[in-house]
Order: C-alpha cells, then sequence, then structure tokens
C-alpha cells in the first residue's frame, strides 16, 4: 500500500498564505509511508515519486520490502495515474528460505467531492495488482488481484489532519478483504510532521486483527520529503514488527528549476 502525508502549511509559520503560493505552487502530496492514502492528486504534467524500504519480522519470519515504487503523474485537474512496483524477500524457518517474489500495479485515482467545513473530501482508488515473478514456494499466490478504495479527509485545524480509507479487495474466487484504516498527521513545522496511524485488513470472519503505526515526515526541500516509521502489523494469522523509511520527489515540467522555502513565500 502506498502511505501519504500532506504539507499544504505556508500559514503555519506566517499565519497567512501568500498569494504566489496558492495559485502557483503545488504542494506536495505523498502517499507514504502510513497505509492510509489521501484524496489528493498531482497535477498534469507533474511527475512523482516514491520509494522505500520496510524489514518485517515475527518469531518465524523475517520478510524485506526492497523496494516499494510508484510513479504519479496527473491526467486531469482531478485524476491521476498511478504506477506500482514491489519486491519482498521472505526467510522462514517453516520451510520458505530465502523466498521471493515480486508485483506490479496499475491505479487511478479521481476526486469527487472537495472539502467544505465538516464534509470530507473524497476521492476513489480501484487498482489491479499481479504478480510478475514469484518462487517455487509462492506458487499458491493469485496471480491478479483487485480492489477498491474510498479515501476521505478532513482538516481539523491548519496543522492537524484526519484521513481515512475503505477498501474492498478481492484475492481471489474464493477470498476478499475489507480495508479500514484512520490516520491522524500533526504538522509541527512547515517540514516537520508526525502522524500514528491505526487500520485492519481482514476477512469478514476474522476478528483479532489490529495493526498501527507510527512516524515522521521531513519537507527537506519543497518538492522532497523523507519518512521513517514503525509499527505492528497483523498477517496471516501472528503478529509483524516493522520499521521502514523512505522519499518522495516530485519533477514538474516548465519548473525544472530547484526551488527553496523562500522562493515560494515561506520565510524562516
Amino acid at each position: 500500500m502506498a502511505v501519504l502525508r500532506i504539507l499544504l502549511i505556508a500559514s503555519v509559520v506566517t499565519g497567512r498564505v501568500v498569494a504566489q503560493t496558492s495559485s502557483d505552487f503545488e504542494w506536495l502530496s505523498i502517499d507514504r509511508p502510513d497505509v492510509s492514502n489521501l484524496p489528493v492528486t498531482v497535477r498534469p504534467g507533474h511527475f512523482q515519486v516514491e520509494m522505500g524500504m520496510e524489514y518485517d519480522k515475527n518469531a518465524n519470519a523475517n520478510e524485506w520490502y526492497l523496494p516499494n515504487f510508484m510513479f504519479r503523474t496527473g491526467l486531469g485537474q482531478k485524476t491521476e495515474l498511478r504506477l506500482g512496483t514491489y519486491f519482498v524477500r521472505i526467510d522462514s524457518a517453516l520451510g520458505r528460505q530465502n523466498e521471493r517474489f515480486s508485483g506490479f500495479s496499475v491505479s487511478v485515482k479521481h476526486r469527487i467531492v472537495e472539502e467544505k467545513g465538516w464534509r470530507p473530501s473524497i476521492a476513489i482508488q480501484p487498482e489491479v495488482n499481479f504478480l510478475t515473478s514469484r518462487g517455487e514456494a509462492t506458487t499458491d499466490l493469485t496471480e491478479w488481484t483487485y480492489d477498491f478504495l474510498l479515501l476521505f479527509n478532513n482538516t481539523f485545524h491548519r496543522q492537524v489532519f484526519l484521513n481515512y480509507n475503505l477498501g474492498f479487495f478481492w484475492i481471489g474466487s474464493d477470498e476478499s478483504r475489507m480495508l479500514v484504516s484512520a490516520s491522524l498527521s500533526f504538522l509541527h513545522t512547515h517540514r516537520l510532521g508526525y502522524f500514528v496511524e491505526g487500520y485492519t485488513l481482514r476477512t469478514w470472519e476474522e476478528r483479532s486483527n489490529f495493526s498501527f503505526d507510527a512516524g515522521i515526515t521531513y519537507l527537506a526541500a519543497p518538492r522532497l520529503q523523507l519518512d521513517l516509521y514503525a509499527g505492528k502489523r497483523w498477517a496471516f494469522g501472528s503478529p509483524f514488527k516493522f520499521v521502514g523509511g523512505g522519499v518522495g520527489f516530485r519533477i514538474d515540467r516548465g519548473d525544472l528549476k530547484p526551488k527553496s522555502f523562500s522562493d515560494i513565500g515561506i520565510h524562516h
């Protein structure tokens, strides 16, 4: 899953939004490192890359996600195309020694409602995932999976955001799962942010299946964000502890010159 932070916060430090920043500059919206995606899309002509790595561990297995990668670009003012890939290595005491598999995803995010007062902004995100390679021990994995997400966001304060998702995943002809997630973000400064998140990805029959994570995001430049996070996830009937980190950046066609915060109207 992709994960996400939005840093629309010129007013956090200055107490106002400079006219140039609101009309000309697109603030960076990253769909990592948490599970919940934001109902925010990338503009046409802008190209965004998000990637990272993660290490998971429980009593029976170690897992490495190297890397998680997402490419995003705008198809219209309210729609974006998303292309993702991942590589997973599993070292297990249960027979899957050095097992590896990889996959690819294609999705579209489309905004359908804009935020107003207590009404959240809403977007939809249908997605198709398929395996590109797998080892002998993972031949039972489904080659194609489909999911559909509803994305929501409420701004409670110029520094406090709540985004939450509801999703449905079809893993095979006889298996489906439901995602419910919520992520609360606090922007300490125009560069530094924190988040805490809880979510469940479960079948209708499962009960004890609650996961959580927390982390920090750092806006190194107006179009470059770094992140670190950790948490505990429930998967395959047992809990996994995990830690990860990553980066997200955007290239704007027609505006390739690196920008400083003073260039977009934020002064320390």
